[in-house]
């Protein structure tokens, strides 16, 4: 890896070898006033009746029965290698093992829930799934498209949602009762899959999370919605790496120089507000608290890892953030460059709101509460929603399915539309089966 710039939280960094960032040109044209878009992809082979599969485009065209049973063979091979690969971090620890057992439990518990959700998931004309949005493995997005909303009416809104799952169990499909709620609201919603480990590392999923955005930036007018409105939401680790993304973005705009986790890139005024759920912000805070949990410290150091090397300080938003903010208040040196870098990635960012439970136990709120400060330092305008009793994962999937209010989609909609909103919705889940749901659950 090569030197870092000095700004006091190892946000800017040398282009490596590896190609962990954007070129020295790429990241010069990012400084400037416009945004700089990737080029587009090529556009996907014509249909055919029969064929092989070549590249994730391919994946949505028909498959001849053989190549069909060579891809779900070579697909099994790949998932039985990632999965001993898994293995041989956590082991047959008794805290990963229990977490697992209750997590299985709970699934059982929501099943009429999910069971709910997948059907709209699967059925609803509003949804369309695996959208390719670039070339590598589980670049795919699900867009929840609101009826009505096509190129020339009234753009609506987009709400572009980077799920949680402990960087190693996200999956798109996770965000699905909550873009129900959002899409029902009127906005168009993009849920990002991106790779998890260890079939990729916290720098690789940021590579797919800012592939993820610029794409939706630059096709969102195609389905009705409103490029100008496109507001970036993270829950628990979705949230530290959509986070961090717009950081890096706007840290390499102001600098003109490379930001790692800033590849590809794209523009951070291109995102109109940024939502936090839940965020795991400050992770050399929560490392050892995780660990406790049953995320050991050798398997979240192999997520976070640089060089070989666990890199929380360069990977952490509270970190960079931090790190922006010092080199603010220092100037950065005679010639002032660090001035420049804090007031001007500050200036890029927009207005932020975070939202946290409680009564969250696997991500404490004070990291909330320490990543406003940061914000804020910054110039940042950042809210921050405390909410009573709420745990890591209520506001995504138990307050979905007990019914009533539901306080994570009115937030966000109201971030989006700049109106208050205060919505009802039916339970699809027994009210027992939540509450036993939220005492059983790992998270």
């Amino acid at each position: 890896m090569g030197a870092c710039a000095d700004d006091g939280g190892g946000i800017t960094a040398a282009v490596t070898a590896e190609g962990m960032a954007v070129d020295q040109e790429r990241a010069a044209e990012c400084s400037g006033a416009a945004p700089l878009l990737p080029p587009p992809l090529p556009p996907p082979p014509p249909p055919r009746s029969w064929h092989a599969v070549d590249s994730l485009a391919d994946l949505g065209l028909p498959l001849s029965p053989a190549a069909a049973a060579e891809h779900a063979v070579a697909e099994a091979w790949r998932l039985f290698k990632l999965a001993l690969k898994l293995w041989s971090y956590v082991g047959l620890g008794w805290k990963w093992s229990l977490q697992a057992c209750r997590l299985v439990v709970y699934a059982l518990l929501l099943l009429p829930g999910f069971a709910h959700m997948l059907a709209f998931y699967f059925w609803s004309p509003l949804v369309k799934r695996d959208v390719p949005y670039g070339r590598k493995p589980r670049q795919l997005l699900d867009l929840y498209v609101p009826a009505g909303a096509r190129p020339g009416s009234d753009p609506v809104p987009v709400v572009v949602f980077v799920t949680g799952g402990a960087w190693i169990i996200g999956y798109k499909a996770w965000g699905a009762a909550l873009a129900r709620r959002l899409v029902e609201g009127g906005a168009l919603v993009a849920c990002l899959d991106y790779r998890n480990f260890p079939q990729a590392s916290a720098v690789e999923m940021l590579e797919d999370v800012n592939t993820g955005v610029s794409w939706v930036s630059r096709h969102a007018a195609r389905y009705g919605g409103d490029p100008e409105a496109l507001l970036l939401v993270g829950q628990s680790a979705g949230g530290q790496l959509a986070l961090m993304a717009l950081l890096s973005q706007a840290a390499q705009a102001a600098s003109g120089r490379a930001a790692l986790g800033g590849s590809p890139c794209w523009h951070p005024r291109d995102v109109a507000g940024f939502v936090g759920v839940s965020g795991a912000y400050d992770l050399e805070g929560l490392a050892e608290h995780l660990h406790r949990r049953g995320l050991y410290h050798n398997l979240l150091d192999s997520i976070m890892c640089l060089d070989g090397k666990k890199a929380y300080d360069k990977l952490s938003p509270l970190a960079a953030a931090r790190g922006l903010a010092a080199a603010l208040d220092g100037g950065g040196g005679r010639d002032g460059d660090g001035a420049r870098l804090g007031g001007g990635a500050g200036a890029l960012l927009p207005p932020a709101l975070l939202l946290h439970g409680t009564a969250d136990k696997t991500v404490p709120h004070a990291g909330s509460e320490l990543m406003r400060g940061a914000l804020e330092a910054l110039g940042v305008p950042c809210a921050l929603r405390l909410l009573p009793g709420k745990t890591h994962t209520d506001l995504l999937l138990e307050d979905a399915f007990r019914g009533g209010p539901d306080p994570l989609a009115d937030a966000i909609l109201e971030a989006a539309t700049g109106r208050p909103r205060s919505s009802w919705h039916p339970r699809t889940c027994p009210a027992p089966l939540v509450w036993l749901a939220g005492r059983v659950c790992p998270f």
